[in-house]
């Protein structure tokens, strides 16, 4: 039972040495002679040695000493290393991934066959690798499940205090006559529930995954892939600090590493292509994030050749018999969705990394799946984008509080471009208006003197173009401030005012209503 527990540690924390490891050698391979970031991978491997030596698993510890000698070459300057060195390093760790997840054993052929040819070479001089063939490089087609998360040290001590506090509350409700215990009572309960709406909040944040470590998940894989294809292509990530249910995020793996497979390997150019037709010679993928209204918006975009419609075109003619007269009546929207359907392939060949006729469909069921959207844009030798918009159960925004009238309202932090003291009449500081108070039809009274103008950035819309100038405002009679909202879908009643992006639950369990950005545009004058 205790070598079992020791284990599960052994797993939790190797697990997070490798992850780390990966993050370095990506690094590495930019500058290949920086001693410091050697050094760090020196350390992470001398960290795995350690717990696995611990706990009596040799053939990890004997192989991570290997590993640490060559770093110790590049660590200390003796030896240069040159970019097939780093690759034996990604193997390594490759490697290491599968010792950790046999707790310390080797079964799969292949990675005994690596294993074999690993140690081999890292019993030589680094240096004999200089004129030996480039190696096959193995990319990881699919990323690790989502089984960990990072949680802010601040966020642990909160939730301990907030939880002692709870224990204790019992010995606060002080001795109530007859009299007293209808209010008294009364008073400890509610601070009681308010301690529980606070927990409630923060606990909610540890199924929350920042959208920047989701991206991170496909880095290594982006990069094993793009030297399969011999291409040059980065990822960005746009957005990433979004927090979003982990659950959600654990759905999408599979379907967004057939996205940015697909990317690379139909999307960007080889370097050569690329730069003949005056694109830079590194090609770039894109993942933004956005909230909009109730839904999140993942787009994964590239600037490589766009959809092949002569592949599409095709299609449509030997497997579904359409005249070119047929296909001309397609609008832009059906033909690109032409490349979801199950029997659609536009590879040449089927290889272990694309071709098989399955990468869009996969998506598009698992997209529906999740209640969600997807939509297809493509411009030739410009690239391609997938707009994916999904309901969201859970997230974590940043919101502008403010009070009008009775009201508690909310509008993302992202949407406001200033916030103005003065008379809330519309003419005198903004172009245009939304008028809250008439919306929401409130009454004469609760109409104060002075107030507030939060000026909006405008998002693009058919009817609107976008607008960074705060040109749109909303009158307020209260500022509240800046806070985290636990962002949740509205309800049926709600959704019909055509108004709000739902609602956001405060740190103290109170509620405001999210306003929709989009939505305030239609109603503005």
């Amino acid at each position: 039972m205790e070598l079992e527990k020791y284990q599960k540690i052994f797993i939790q924390e190797s697990s997070k040495y490798i992850d780390e490891l990966d993050a370095v050698l990506l690094k590495v391979e930019k500058d290949l002679s920086d001693q410091q970031l050697w050094g760090e991978i020196h350390g992470k491997i001398h960290s795995v040695k350690g717990m696995a030596r611990a706990l009596s698993m040799m053939d990890l510890a004997t192989f991570c000493h290997a590993m640490e000698t060559w770093c110790k070459f590049f660590q200390e300057g003796t030896k240069i290393p040159n970019e097939r060195i780093v690759q034996l390093f990604f193997d390594g760790t490759e490697l290491l991934k599968s010792f950790v997840a046999g707790k310390g054993e080797i079964s799969e052929p292949r990675d005994l066959e690596s294993l074999r040819s690993l140690t081999e070479d890292l019993a030589k001089d680094p240096e004999a690798l200089v004129d030996r063939p480039e190696p096959e490089v193995r990319p990881s087609i699919a990323p690790a499940k989502i089984d960990r998360i990072r949680v802010d040290y601040g966020l642990i001590e909160s939730l301990l205090a907030r939880s002692q506090e709870i224990m204790l509350l019992e010995k606060t409700l002080p001795p109530l006559t007859q009299d007293q215990i209808s209010s008294g009572l009364g008073s400890w309960i509610n601070h009681y529930i308010s301690m529980l709406k606070g927990l409630y909040f923060q606990l909610a944040q540890l199924r929350l995954m920042p959208v920047q470590d989701f991206g991170d998940l496909f880095v290594k894989t982006i990069r094993d892939l793009a030297k399969s294809y011999n291409r040059d292509v980065k990822l960005e990530i746009v957005g990433g600090e979004i927090e979003v249910d982990i659950g959600l995020m654990d759905r999408l793996r599979e379907p967004f590493m057939h996205l940015l497979r697909n990317s690379v390997a139909h999307g960007i150019e080889p370097s050569g292509e690329r730069e003949k037709g005056g694109k830079a010679r590194e090609g770039k993928i894109v993942l933004k994030a956005e909230r909009r209204g109730d839904q999140l918006i993942l787009t994964v975009s590239d600037d490589g050749r766009g959809l092949d419609r002569e592949a599409i075109s095709a299609y449509l003619k030997e497997k579904m018999g359409m005249s070119h007269e047929e296909m001309s009546a397609l609008s832009n929207e059906k033909l690109l969705n032409i490349i979801c359907r199950p029997d659609f392939s536009s590879a040449g060949e089927t290889t272990q990394l694309a071709g098989r006729g399955i990468g869009m469909n996969v998506i598009a069921q698992a997209i529906e799946y999740l209640g969600g959207t997807m939509k297809i844009r493509s411009e030739p030798s410009k690239g391609t984008r997938f707009i994916i918009g999904l309901p969201l159960s859970l997230s974590i925004i940043y919101a502008v509080l403010f009070r009008l009238g009775k009201y508690i309202l909310a509008i993302p932090t992202s949407n406001v471009h200033a916030i103005e003291n003065g008379d809330p009449d519309p003419s005198h500081n903004v172009s245009q208006f939304c008028d809250l108070r008439s919306i929401l039809r409130m009454d004469d009274e609760t109409e104060v003197k002075g107030g507030h103008i939060i000026r909006l950035r405008q998002s693009a819309t058919p009817q609107m173009p976008s607008s960074e100038d705060g040109g749109l405002g909303i009158a307020a009679d209260a500022i509240l401030g800046n806070m985290p909202l636990m962002a949740i879908p509205l309800g049926e009643l709600l959704a019909k005012t055509g108004l709000f992006a739902g609602v956001g639950i405060m740190e103290n369990g109170d509620i405001s209503l999210i306003l929709d950005l989009e939505k305030i545009q239609a109603f503005a004058v």
